[in-house]
């Protein structure tokens, strides 16, 4: 009897201890083998499945915790951490060794986690708020604690749900500011328009000079909304997937030559000279229509600010499995500190100066959105004074 209750001790503790081999001790005992098919076998062996599956079920819930994308913490009835997920430990910057088992009183979180917390538990209520968090770059995050129910019935514990709410606010804010900026940009010619043509009506329609120049003010400015409504249309389409990107094989040459047909007349008011070096018989795997709109929208920019009698380049050139487009002016050049947002929508680096030479602003965001359809890359050299380079990498066709 006594071997017996060392053997059943032994594979219980075998079960309990997450043993794989437990069932060895089942079956390797010869006094439980002697039990055969008695109840008592029956009860362990149904024991040790029982309790394999709740570890299996309890690690498949862990690893859900872990990759899920919300942060996930559990505070006990004593106030103790006892999960803390990868997600948490993403969002708030702290490990999860720094807070298991710690009081969430005593660790260094946002405040308003503790009152979220405290809240829930002694109102035993759903409890959210939405903060931001301070640091570079800033983050936003939404926060749900719901309170957890003990064997008892009492709600002394709870969980705290993080959902990283960043990249929702900040897309929001560049609407609000998109919504402005659209707002302002029409509302600049369309003011324009409207004043030189009560001036017209107001008297200065008998003076033929005036009449001249107040006409070619109206001429000027309908072309500048009208292109500002051609590229808000063009990005509410890209926006909405109306746009689709449509690859095919493309004679890079050709696509050039009529940007520079189209800009020339621009290029020679200026007097600037265009130079073009293309590889003979270079061909792209892109969408025809869309290249041709970013090299025109990079040459229009170059020919823009580049002062009279300057010099632009476009060239074009296979390396490796991409085709390389590079437009290079001598221009005015970009400040170092304003290169990382010339891609943004309605981003002007002088805006007076823009607005004069008949810049949207949408220009250079309208290439980048075509660079990344295309899984492109663009870079930006620039040196005020001196000059800009923009080069653009996207695939080439492999025959």
């Amino acid at each position: 009897m006594m071997r017996m209750h060392t053997a059943v001790s032994a594979t219980l503790s075998a079960i309990l201890n997450d043993q794989h081999a437990w069932r060895r001790h089942l079956d390797g005992s010869a006094p439980l083998r002697e039990i055969g098919n008695s109840k008592l076998r029956q009860i362990i062996e149904e024991l040790g499945e029982a309790m394999s599956s709740l570890r299996a079920e309890r690690r498949r819930t862990e690893t859900v915790l872990q990759q899920t994308a919300n942060g996930i913490i559990a505070i006990d009835s004593t106030g103790k951490i006892d999960l803390f997920n990868r997600a948490a430990s993403l969002i708030l910057g702290q490990e999860e060794s720094e807070v298991i088992g710690k009081r969430l009183a005593d660790l260094d979180l946002h405040p308003e986690i503790r009152r979220l917390v405290s809240n829930c538990i002694a109102g035993g209520t759903v409890c959210e708020a939405e903060v931001k968090l301070p640091g570079v770059p800033w983050k936003v995050v939404r926060m749900r604690a719901a309170p957890l129910k003990a064997s008892d019935g009492r709600q002394d514990s709870a969980v705290l749900i993080l959902q990283d709410m960043t990249e929702v606010r900040r897309h929001e804010n560049h609407q609000k500011e998109f919504v402005s900026n659209v707002s302002h940009e029409l509302r600049t010619p369309i003011t324009a328009v409207r004043s030189t043509a009560e001036a017209l009506m107001g008297g200065a329609k008998n003076d033929p000079a005036v009449v001249d120049k107040f006409l070619n003010t109206i001429v000027l400015e309908s072309e500048r909304l009208s292109a500002l409504i051609e590229d808000l249309m063009d990005i509410a389409k890209r926006d909405s997937g109306i746009l689709q990107t449509r690859m095919e094989t493309v004679s890079v040459e050709k696509v050039i030559g009529r940007v520079v047909n189209i800009t020339s007349p621009a290029a020679r008011q200026k007097n600037i000279d265009v130079r073009v070096g293309v590889e003979q018989g270079l061909v792209a795997l892109c969408d025809e229509m869309q290249v041709e709109q970013m090299i025109r929208n990079l040459v229009d920019n170059a020919i823009k600010y580049t002062p009279e009698g300057g010099k632009v380049e476009i060239s074009a050139k296979l390396a490796g499995d991409a085709v390389i487009f590079e437009i290079k002016d001598n221009g005015i050049g970009i400040p170092q500190g304003e290169v990382g947002r010339i891609f943004e929508r309605f981003y002007r680096v002088d805006k007076a100066r823009s607005r004069r030479l008949g810049g949207t602003g949408l220009g250079l965001s309208i290439v980048k959105d075509i660079v990344d359809s295309h899984g492109g890359e663009i870079q930006v050299e620039t040196q005020l004074g001196k000059g800009s380079t923009f080069t653009v990498k996207i695939p080439a066709h492999m025959s």
